[in-house]
């Protein structure tokens, strides 16, 4: 039997994706799609590594049409009917013709990717000349108690990271989450832009909100789904224990280009 993949993992997260962590990638969406260095009304923008739609939802917001594309199916099905056309589609080979949009939003998808440089240089290939590539990726210095709680209380449970979890930390994650590696990207992909640090606070997430949040993530939420409904509950109580009640700042890397 193989191993699960990234999208399987994601696929089978689907709508608990939004019950926890879609409190916070929601604002992180917008957050992205507001350093746009040009209006989007009118104007058609592919949503990379859609997920549950955040990013859609916010380009939406801003007067765009968005349309959507990730590899993993269950996070697009999630909510359906309500979101904007979508496809299943590889981020380094896009079901996309050249020039086929106005511009890409990738919020935290490229960072993903082992080659983000091939993720960048796809993206710029099915956006129209003078189009605007905005991204995002978590910086070195992110982080918060509630991953380490979470995980720990996890693990008591029988929960072992998914080999696919610890190569996204360990040799994908780490590319572009500096100023320096994600200029590096752009100068690589050979396209004219900056990148530039941000940090977004969530002081209205309280700790049950911070542990939603935390197993919501495609690494827990699908084995959390295994485990008698007893068990969940323990968990989640344990996790309670060891979680310092400190308040949420997300560390981020903006990469802003124009085709």
């Amino acid at each position: 039997m193989t191993s699960p993949t990234i999208a399987d993992a994601y696929s089978r997260t689907g709508a608990a994706w939004q019950a926890g962590p879609g409190a916070i990638y929601d604002r992180l969406a917008t957050v992205l799609v507001d350093c746009r260095p040009v209006d989007f009304t009118g104007r058609l923008v592919l949503d990379l590594g859609a997920g549950t739609g955040a990013a859609s939802r916010a380009i939406a917001a801003v007067g765009g049409i968005p349309i959507a594309a990730d590899a993993a199916f269950g996070m697009l099905a999630a909510d359906a009917p309500r979101r904007p056309a979508a496809v299943v589609g590889d981020a380094y080979k896009l079901p996309l013709r050249d020039d086929a949009v106005d511009a890409v939003v990738a919020a935290f998808s490229l960072n993903h990717l082992d080659d983000p440089v091939n993720g960048l240089q796809e993206a710029a290939r099915v956006v129209r000349p003078g189009g605007t590539i905005l991204a995002s990726a978590y910086a070195d210095d992110d982080g918060h108690p509630a991953k380490h709680a979470a995980e720990t209380a996890a693990r008591e449970q029988g929960w072992m990271p998914p080999p696919w979890y610890a190569h996204l930390r360990e040799s994908a994650m780490p590319k572009l989450a500096s100023v320096e590696r994600a200029q590096a990207a752009l100068d690589a992909a050979g396209l004219t832009g900056h990148a530039r640090a941000l940090r977004i606070p969530f002081p209205e997430l309280g700790p049950e909100q911070l542990l939603a949040w935390r197993f919501g993530m495609a690494q827990l939420a699908p084995f959390t789904t295994t485990l008698p409904v007893d068990a969940q509950r323990a968990m989640f109580r344990r996790a309670r224990t060891l979680l310092d009640d400190v308040a949420l700042v997300r560390s981020i890397i903006v990469v802003i280009a124009v085709v």
